[in-house]
């Protein structure tokens, strides 16, 4: 799971997070809670990028 977490943030070019990840994965058919993407993201040492005001 974490490799495909890790392969679906790289072609987002870094930008996409938890929530976004989330979505993908469940139009994808993976059956996921989104704070369990959170957790994998943050032991993985990833994020998302936020936009700056």
């Amino acid at each position: 799971m974490l490799a495909r977490i890790r392969t679906l943030h790289a072609s987002s070019r870094g930008t996409c997070g938890a929530p976004r990840i989330h979505v993908q994965l469940a139009r994808e058919g993976v059956h996921i809670g989104s704070k369990w993407v959170a957790r994998l993201l943050r032991m993985a040492g990833l994020c998302g990028a936020s936009r700056r005001r």
